[in-house]
């Protein structure tokens, strides 16, 4: 069984395993060069839905990102600790301050908790380059 993979996707190997089958028991040489023919395009198709998928993901984690500030793309070099639990948070989001001091500017990172759900609100400082 093929683990990880859209309905479509298993779909369309299942479908070029038939026809790789049907092609080794056939006896005409022109019925299994069909059966290998649709075997090709099953997998052609196959690894269409897989492209397809792969940038329907992509796109998804751009737009969750889209909103983000600055920091969501430099990434926070030491993540805070659950008051809770003890455990490292994870961050979810930024939102950059307008304000401004010298050369660093603010945002507000919110982080969450994988265990307990606690949620943390920080304020972060970005040097600007």
């Amino acid at each position: 069984m093929l683990y990880g993979l859209s309905k479509q996707i298993a779909h369309c190997y299942f479908r070029a395993a038939q026809c790789k089958n049907l092609a080794d028991l056939s006896v005409n040489a022109h019925d299994r060069q069909f059966y290998l023919e649709r075997e090709q395009e099953w997998l052609k198709l196959a690894r269409s839905h897989e492209f397809s998928e792969r940038v329907g993901q992509w796109i998804k984690e751009v737009e969750r990102r889209k909103g983000r500030g600055y920091l969501a793309a430099l990434g926070p070099t030491k993540l805070p600790q659950c008051p809770s639990c003890s455990i490292e948070m994870q961050f979810q989001v930024s939102h950059p301050i307008k304000r401004t001091f010298a050369d660093i500017t603010f945002e507000r990172a919110l982080f969450l908790c994988p265990n307990c759900q606690h949620v943390s609100d920080q304020l972060v400082a970005i040097p600007r380059y």
